[in-house]
């Protein structure tokens, strides 16, 4: 025991990413990115571990994480299922990539073909990002404005009130005026 996914990926020529891809879609982790737990056929090959570390008092301080370690059979087993699957199981990716840019991840016009017997949908991801964008910004805007006029009416005015003040004792039209 102890190869990370990442070990296992490194054999093969995988990232730990596509490697715990691998194990989910061949049905030896369950779950999605981050938060992973082991199927009965993993538990064959696989340990999973708690670990924490800081004051449990402050959650600011306080981690928990779980490792997953493999046993040095399971690449062997995976290829094999790999080999021996008649045709390849359906991709384990139902969860968005962090990593695919709005470009690379589809094209403009692209068809959802979600569900089975479905037409498509249009889908543009550009302008679901735009959008999500905007509702971000209305939210933010929504929640500065109170501190906002606050500011406004006690900071900003009082101290443009007080150097429009000074500047007009200061004029220098009014200087000219006098000599």
């Amino acid at each position: 025991m102890g190869k990370s996914a990442t070990v296992l990926g490194r054999e093969i020529g995988k990232t730990g990413r596509e490697m715990n891809a691998l194990l989910h879609r061949y049905g030896y982790l369950t779950g999605e990115p981050g938060a992973y737990s082991l199927t009965d056929k993993g538990k064959k090959y696989g340990t999973q571990e708690d670990h924490d570390r800081g004051n449990v008092r402050s959650l600011h301080y306080y981690r928990q994480w779980t490792t997953t370690t493999w046993s040095d059979e399971t690449l062997a087993a995976l290829l094999n299922d790999m080999a021996n699957a008649p045709t390849s199981p359906e991709p384990a990716e139902a969860f968005p990539d962090d990593d695919v840019t709005v470009a690379e991840a589809e094209s403009v016009g692209a068809t959802d073909q979600g569900a089975p017997g479905n037409t498509g949908t249009r889908v543009d991801l550009r302008m679901v990002a735009i959008a999500a964008a905007l509702l971000v910004g209305a939210k933010a805007a929504q929640i500065a404005a109170p501190h906002a006029r606050r500011w406004w009416s006690e900071t900003a005015v009082p101290a443009t009130s007080r150097v429009l003040k000074r500047l007009k004792r200061q004029d220098p039209s009014d200087n000219d005026a006098e000599t």
